[in-house]
């Protein structure tokens, strides 16, 4: 279509078409999975937002509560070391022995001869804030820190006495001397000091809850399984709710796409909202009137037929019996005109009636009746279509399009060639009538279809202007578009697309 463009653009090249904007083609197609999607998303959104909020809220509350039990821990912890500290040396490993006696104790205390390398969980900003708390409040008892050493290790990486033993390591004998197990991540707090040259004092204990030691997370478990089962809870109620608010919606378009294509038109009942069902009142009233409007319009051109035969008759019979022979002949040719242009404006009315019921058209076999008339002529004709090649229609009208487009091929160009193809991504099957004629002019391409419009060429035979008229209509009633085009190479190219959606059988 070379030629086409360079005529600025008067007509477009049919396989051709602008792309939908961005927002349809990255949203669903459904006006139900359009919703459902932007609620759902709004909904995510939305409870993410609130997760952020509430987890931001338990971090402070956590921490606050960090603070509190590391001030009262560091108070303990300090009671402890200033009584062993002035605990005679001969007394402190009977007073030990007794403490372990207990078993199970919130304290496990020792005196070593060194201090013990622990392997620390990682330092986290909930760790460093209880670490300077724990030393401010051991320091506010014993009120000296020289060597002070406060570390958080994980239970079972926990070493005591020499430094070469793990707490969860001792033998069955010697569990009910050490501390208990907390079962959860919580991390022990272990205070190491020296109390003489030779001596530190070793102190651990499990810090309470201590699993916010380690951080708290932004959604914990509970919260995500919380979020995931309100969002898809809310999901199904909106697409139930949706698809129930749009099936009269459903509905209405199935009609309207119905609306001219049957015998009678069947009314929809008014159902669904107060909005819906005022549109519905409205569609009916208006499918109404369409059908009042046909039934008028071809009451009107029957009588008009009826009419005017006795007149063309009663004329044609007093032209004969006039005696100038020329003027005898052209009055009998411009009746004969006359009733040319009549019949053809009672067929186009008659081909564009509804009446027709709609069945599975062979298209392929179709269109080989219709190429019979260049046999006939002798005029090169070729067809080009799939195997199967049908949609839903009225066989006598899509016979009656296409016989147009054939014989207008074959008056203007003198040969005929037809391509049909089905375009999946487009979803259209499409129809091409070509020929090697001069071709429209771009300022006529739509005048040609107004009724007894005639381009230049003069033809023989009775051509009043209305072939492609008919030819659009019972496209249009088929739900397809009709449109011209040049061919790169010379001549005319008709156009037929009809939507797969509605018409097409071949899947």
């Amino acid at each position: 279509f070379d030629s086409c463009r360079a005529r600025k653009g008067l007509c477009v090249d049919p396989m051709s078409a602008p792309l939908p904007p961005l927002r349809d083609r990255l949203l669903p197609g459904s006006i139900v999975s359009r919703m459902a999607s932007v609620l759902f998303v709004g909904i995510l959104v939305a409870q993410l937002l609130v997760g952020g909020l509430w987890t931001k809220q338990l971090q402070q509350d956590e921490r606050e509560r960090l603070g509190q039990v590391a001030a009262n821990m560091g108070a303990r912890i300090g009671q402890t070391i200033q009584f062993f500290s002035r605990l005679p040396a001969e007394y402190r490993h009977v007073v030990l022995d007794q403490l372990r006696d207990m078993g199970g104790t919130r304290f496990f205390v020792s005196v070593n001869r060194q201090l013990i390398d622990l392997r620390t969980v990682p330092d986290t900003q909930e760790i460093q804030s209880v670490r300077r708390q724990l030393q401010d409040s051991i320091l506010a008892q014993i009120g000296r820190g020289e060597g002070l050493a406060v570390s958080f290790v994980a239970f079972a990486d926990l070493k005591i006495l020499t430094g070469d033993n793990l707490m969860v390591n001792l033998s069955p004998k010697w569990q009910r001397f050490a501390l208990l197990d907390p079962g959860d991540r919580s991390p022990v707090v272990v205070v190491q000091l020296p109390v003489s040259e030779t001596e530190w004092l070793y102190l651990a204990s499990n810090f309470p809850n201590g699993e916010a030691l380690m951080g708290v997370p932004w959604l914990p478990a509970e919260q995500l399984w919380t979020l995931a089962i309100v969002s898809l809870t809310v999901l199904l109620l909106t697409v139930l709710m949706v698809r129930w608010v749009v099936k009269p919606l459903r509905l209405l378009a199935t009609h309207a796409e119905a609306l001219g294509r049957d015998q009678e038109y069947r009314f929809l009942p008014e159902q669904g909202s107060t909005e819906m069902a005022s549109t519905i009142r409205a569609f009916n009233s208006m499918g109404q009137r369409i059908q009042k409007f046909i039934a008028d319009r071809e009451r009107l051109f029957a009588s008009i037929s009826h009419d005017l035969k006795t007149p063309l008759t009663r004329a044609r019979l007093r032209a004969e019996m006039l005696d100038n022979p020329s003027t005898r002949e052209k009055i009998i040719q411009d009746l004969d005109d006359l009733g040319s242009m009549i019949h053809a404006a009672l067929q186009m009315v008659k081909d564009a009636a509804i009446h027709e019921n709609t069945s599975d058209v062979d298209l392929r076999a179709l269109l080989l009746n219709c190429l019979e008339a260049a046999e006939v002529a002798g005029l090169p004709h070729s067809l080009e279509v799939p195997e199967r090649f049908r949609i839903e229609g009225r066989a006598m009208s899509l016979r009656r399009l296409f016989c147009n487009l054939v014989d207008n091929a074959l008056q203007y160009g003198f040969c005929c060639d037809i391509r049909g193809e089905i375009d999946n991504q487009r979803e259209r099957l499409r129809v091409r009538v070509m020929d090697r004629g001069p071709g429209i002019l771009a300022q006529d391409k739509e005048r040609v279809f107004e009724p007894y419009f005639r381009s230049g060429q003069q033809l023989d035979g009775p051509h009043v202007g209305l072939g492609l008229g008919i030819a659009r209509s019972i496209a249009q009633l088929h739900g397809a578009s009709l449109s011209l085009h040049e061919r790169p190479a010379g001549g005319l190219v008709v156009v037929v697309e009809f939507p797969l959606s509605h018409f097409v059988t071949n899947r």
